[in-house]
């Protein structure tokens, strides 16, 4: 323990031989009657008279603040303060400490606090203040006496004591100090410009594995030696903007010849595969990202660009990776996307920032929010950070159980004592039971009452909070899309260091080898570990990997021996066994049926396709489509970066009866297996169904299909019908276009679209509204069928019915294909021709013969289409063109 002690040095002392000892020695003077000094790197300092006596105070948790900058000292945080615009301005210094405790428990011990610029005799600024036992201390700092400049400072402390390990102040005499060092805000100065960057694994590091915790390497070279007196700083983030790791490198000298900084990111967790994003900040200020893709080799593949203020990097760098509010999500699953949803919406809620600095009243706005999750552990966290991390302006939270208000004689009286208060509901289906009706209806007249000033967060699974919204419209209109935060299913990074984080929780620990074959097992089983919840790796860790360390442990223990304790709490790869753990729940069969169901939907669709007749080259980019969605969806679940995720609503072009009817059944089958779709049928409707006599009649007509369209395929054949180049506004059809963009724009909608028509139509249709056009990123064209290919639809179509055509029929069959093809127009329906060709023309002919003919029944003759019946289908079908008789062409949708 460092005690402040009672000797003094007088100023009497002035001999040389004292003030040679004065100088070489950091040394206090200080008569009872005069000011204190102090001398120390070479230069005496003044301490202002202060009250003084033999109490001491001890002080737990410190934060040294100057305005919104701080530090914890003796927590890796680096003593600096930047000064930028604000330099010049009265900005306030102030130390907080959590608790103190005076050496008399009756009394208050006098504590006093000083500011030095170095080199400067007289403080900048000064704090005495008393300190009272069991209680948290702010102590404020007077005005400083002038501005702060680059340089390095000091605090210095009289009247604390501070003990051994975890020390965060310095001896100096009778007196405490802490160093500082306060430099030029990275957003005055230039930045430097990256000229190449490397990332490595050192090769030691990978002898036990590639998926081990441990040092990933980073050297990044400039364009131009650095400049001294700067900071430099790289934040590691994983794919899920987890801050994973990071390091800092100081230039202090007078002098720098350095083109290049080398970084060393050491973390805990494993180093999973995927992609990693690095920030690197000059003076605190974001200046490039960094991105490098880990696969378990020493070198990885980097790239980098120049970060600007809009960027989300940029956002992620300068303000968010360290703040304390945002920690609180630092471990959270499933908050890959959610977590840059957030942080834009706290950019926007950062105006009240502003009106603070200009003394302005604070914009308080009733904030209604829904968390939606199938892991209440992390909903309910989130639903409770949400008003720090989005700046509510609310002074008080509260959590309701909707079941136990449900059961409360007096419902209301939250409700009534709201005012202020950020609340989250939770157990929130009980609110459309024929009970919680009451309770809803109270709820709602709340969410109405503007003149309160309170916020109200939604906690549930999707389907509960669907479900409440479906019972109250006004809820569903209150709670805007963007607060509504859903998390989803977690990386399998996010899985492996769960397991890590449950571990840590004991005094086990995993050996490098066993880091790697949990990281292997992981991705091997992630498809069932990815729906796992917190007790699930709880569970799993307690009972199952420390069940077979412990097991292992005493089998091979030896009596008499006495084996280290550390030996005793390795965790080797031997111990990791998840499959058979999984095998013991009973769901290792379901993991396996899950991967082979999605599997097999994808070979069914593609034999389906390539049972199709002709089409080669759509088929050659939907087999390329297909591996890429199925593609991607392996990658996501192994939590590798998806370059493209959603749903990507489809444009097929061409001639009618060419099969695209049959491909969006096919792309629905397929969204449906990926979890794109929730049921996957194609549906189809007509214009005259959606187009009313007046525009509200419209939009319920479009509401209603897509209601009954979620989680389907909508299929809009000759689309263009519905937005003609007419400007007559009475024609509805522009505001069923109008009605589609907004669902269109959602990136799940549950609900896949595929626009259908002629090319030059559907061109002119989507060129004549940009935003239509960006929200249908893949376009297939279906050419018109050949001869031979006509030929075999037809021989495909009469065997699925267990007819034949004879020799001399086929050839005649030929012919009518033929003619047909060299008559064409662009209103042929290819297909849907020559099945109509066969089914109303040739097999009417055929059993008209048949039965005339009166001879005895055979297989053969119930079989068998002869040359006579395409004649006759012939003649009937040309009868049909010449009178001009045919079925009106249905306009609007259909399949």
């Amino acid at each position: 323990m460092i005690k402040k002690q009672d000797t003094v040095s007088y100023n009497e002392k002035n001999s040389f031989e004292h003030l040679l000892n004065d100088f070489l020695q950091d040394k206090t003077s200080c008569p009872e009657s005069s000011l204190c000094t102090f001398s120390h790197k070479g230069c005496t300092y003044i301490v202002p008279e202060h009250e003084r006596n033999s109490l001491i105070t001890e002080f737990s948790d410190l934060r040294f603040s100057w305005g919104k900058q701080s530090f914890v000292p003796g927590q890796g945080e680096a003593a600096r303060f930047f000064v930028g615009s604000e330099a010049g301005e009265p900005a306030g210094f102030s130390l907080y400490m959590e608790e103190t405790i005076c050496s008399d428990d009756d009394a208050s011990c006098p504590t006093a606090f000083y500011i030095y610029r170095e080199g400067e005799p007289e403080p900048l600024a000064e704090c005495q203040e008393k300190q009272i036992t069991g209680y948290g201390s702010q102590n404020d700092f007077s005005a400083l006496k002038s501005p702060l400049t680059p340089g390095g400072y000091f605090l210095l402390a009289d009247g604390l004591t501070d003990d051994g390990e975890n020390a965060v102040f310095q001896p100096l005499g009778n007196y405490l100090y802490l160093p500082f060092r306060v430099m030029e805000s990275g957003e005055t100065l230039k930045y430097p410009v990256v000229k190449a960057v490397e990332v490595s694994r050192p090769q030691e590091e990978l002898a036990d594995g590639p998926y081990t915790s441990g040092i990933v390497r980073m050297s990044v070279c400039f364009s131009a030696p650095l400049p001294v007196h700067r900071e430099f700083s790289a934040l590691c983030f994983t794919q899920d903007w987890r801050l994973l790791s990071q390091d800092v490198r100081l230039f202090t000298g007078h002098r720098s010849e350095k083109y290049s900084l080398h970084f060393r990111f050491r973390s805990e967790l494993i180093w999973m595969p995927g992609r990693y994003t690095v920030i690197l900040t000059h003076n605190r200020e974001p200046f490039a990202a960094v991105v490098f893709e880990y696969d378990g080799m020493p070198e990885a593949a980097v790239s980098w660009q120049v970060l600007t203020q809009t960027d989300a990097e940029y956002l992620w760098g300068k303000y968010l990776a360290t703040d304390k509010d945002w920690k609180c999500i630092q471990n959270f699953v499933g908050m890959g996307k959610l977590r840059l949803r957030l942080a834009d919406l706290a950019r926007q809620s950062s105006y009240n920032d502003c009106c603070e600095a200009l003394c302005l009243p604070e914009l308080r706005e009733n904030i209604y929010a829904a968390v939606l999750s199938d892991e209440p552990f992390y909903a309910k966290r989130l639903a409770y950070c949400l008003p720090l991390l989005l700046h509510y302006c609310t002074t008080g939270r509260k959590q309701v159980d909707c079941a136990e208000w449900l059961e409360n004689n007096s419902p209301e009286d939250w409700l009534e004592e709201r005012s202020g208060l950020a609340v989250t509901l939770y157990n929130i289906q009980v609110l459309c039971t024929d009970r919680g009706r009451d309770l809803l209806e109270r709820l709602e007249e709340a969410v109405e009452d503007t003149f309160r000033f309170w916020a109200l967060t939604l906690c549930g699974t999707e389907q509960e909070v669907e479900q409440v919204l479906s019972c109250s419209p006004l809820l569903a209109r209150a709670i805007r899309p963007e607060y509504r935060f859903g998390l989803e299913q977690p990386s399998v990074a996010e899985v492996v260091h769960s397991f890590q984080q449950a571990l840590e929780e004991t005094e086990y620990r995993l050996e490098a080898a066993a880091q790697d074959e949990l990281a292997r097992q992981a991705v091997e089983y992630y498809e069932v570990l990815g729906l796992w919840q917190k007790d699930d790796y709880t569970r799993f860790v307690l009972k199952g990997l420390l069940g077979r360390v412990k097991q292992r442990v005493r089998r091979n223990y030896v009596p008499g021996s006495k084996p280290e304790r550390s030996g005793l709490i390795r965790v080797k790869a031997e111990d990791v066994v998840i499959g058979e753990w999984l095998q013991s729940q009973g769901a290792v069969q379901d993991f396996a049926s899950e991967s082979k169901m999605l599997r097999r939907v994808f070979e069914e669709s593609k034999k389906e396709l390539d049972a199709m007749v002709g089409l080669s080259d759509l088929k050659e980019a939907l087999h390329t489509t297909f591996c890429r969605m199925l593609f991607n969806e392996q990658r996501r679940r192994m939590g590798l970066p998806v370059e493209d995720e959603g749903i990507h609503h489809v444009v097929f072009t061409g001639n009618p009866g060419t099969g695209k009817t049959t491909v969006a059944r096919l792309l629905g089958k397929i969204y449906h297996a990926l979890g794109l779709l929730s049921k996957g049928e194609v549906i189809t409707t007509e214009r005259r169904e959606l187009v009313g006599e007046y525009i509200g009649e419209t939009e319920n007509k479009m509401n209603a299909l897509f209601q009954r369209a979620r989680g389907q395929v909508l299929f809009i054949d000759e689309a263009y019908s519905l937005c003609t180049d007419s400007s007559d506004r009475r024609d509805f059809g522009h505001h069923i276009i109008e009605s589609l963009l907004p669902m269109l724009t959602k990136p799940n909608p549950d609900m896949l679209v595929v626009l259908a028509g002629y090319p030059e139509e559907i061109e002119r249709m989507l060129q004549s509204n940009p935003g239509l056009k960006s929200r249908f990123p893949y376009h297939f064209h279906f050419a018109d069928y050949g001869a031979d290919e006509l030929m075999q639809i037809a021989r495909n179509t009469l065997e699925r019915e267990a007819y034949v055509l004879v020799p001399e029929a086929e050839v005649l069959l030929r012919q009518a294909v033929e003619e047909a093809l060299e008559h064409k127009d662009r209103h042929f329906a290819n297909a849907r021709w020559i099945k109509t060709f066969l089914v109303s023309g040739v097999l009417p002919a055929m059993a008209r013969r048949v039965m005339q003919a009166g001879s005895a029944a055979t297989v053969e003759l119930y079989r068998n289409i002869t040359r006579a019946d395409v004649e006759e289908a012939m003649r009937t079908q040309v009868k049909v063109r010449a009178s001009g008789t045919a079925s009106p062409r249905r306009i609007g949708f259909r399949a």
